[in-house]
């Protein structure tokens, strides 16, 4: 089996309180047989996974084996079980631990092609991930949501076009993730309205939800954004990400 995966607790630190989450990010090239995904789907779950289409079945149990790996790293589980770990779907598509615990759990979930990533994390502390694939194709899609200002702000800047957009694209969804929204709501909302390029990462903030940031990095071919309560600080590990996954820049220049 080539899946590759990597874990990492988080600290989240804020002026009066501090948290853990945990983070997985797992990527894989050869498809998931029958057998393999049976191991890593709770029997909930494999109604829907048996209705998915070819293609998408991999990228959905991708996402459930990256989720479990980090909700089974966060309650530190002897021997993870992960068919054991439901994660249902709510009413808003969002995802939900069915999960017998002392303290309640929440998880994020991102999956995209071949690479997913997931955050579980304690529900006093909400956050957010997204990860899309850095494509030209997307690029009118993406464009047709942007405000005056995001247009002007990137034009402002010497990020690579694309990977501009993706970011901005990762960063709002991953907000609407906090917000249990999706795309149900437009984009343009979440309008971003300051960048600060750091030299691993680009920071984020939204004209209406000042109360949130956002830090985005490349992962080889993919834009990953997580957004979480702008007064809580936290590090990623992103260099080690980057060796493992590709990619040395936060945002290529032009």
């Amino acid at each position: 089996m080539n899946t590759l995966l990597y874990l990492e607790e988080l600290a989240f630190i804020r002026p009066d309180n501090r948290f853990k989450a945990q983070l997985c990010l797992s990527s894989r090239t050869t498809p998931y047989e029958d057998a393999e995904a049976l191991s890593v789907l709770h029997e909930q779950e494999l109604a829907y996974y048996r209705k998915l289409q070819y293609k998408r079945k991999h990228s959905f149990v991708l996402g459930r084996y990256c989720a479990k790996q980090a909700i089974s790293a966060y309650t530190r589980m002897a021997e993870p079980q992960l068919g054991q770990i439901w994660v249902q779907k709510g009413v808003f598509q969002q995802p939900v631990i069915m999960l017998p615990r002392t303290e309640p759990l929440q998880i994020t979930i991102t999956h995209c092609d071949h690479i997913a990533a997931a955050i579980a994390f304690p529900e006093a502390h909400p956050v957010g991930i997204d990860l899309e694939k850095i494509d030209s194709a997307n690029v009118s899609a993406i464009e047709s949501q942007l405000t005056a200002n995001e247009k002007q702000m990137i034009a402002d800047t010497s990020l690579e076009y694309e990977a501009a957009l993706t970011m901005l694209w990762t960063s709002k969804e991953s907000l609407s993730k906090i917000l249990k929204t999706g795309l149900m709501t437009p984009l343009k909302v979440y309008e971003i309205n300051h960048m600060d390029i750091k030299q691993d990462c680009i920071v984020t903030s939204y004209t209406n939800f000042a109360q949130y940031s956002s830090v985005s990095f490349r992962v080889g071919r993919y834009m990953c954004s997580i957004t979480h309560p702008k007064r809580t600080e936290f590090k990623v590990n992103i260099p080690e990400i980057q060796r493992l996954f590709g990619t040395s820049s936060a945002v290529d220049v032009q």
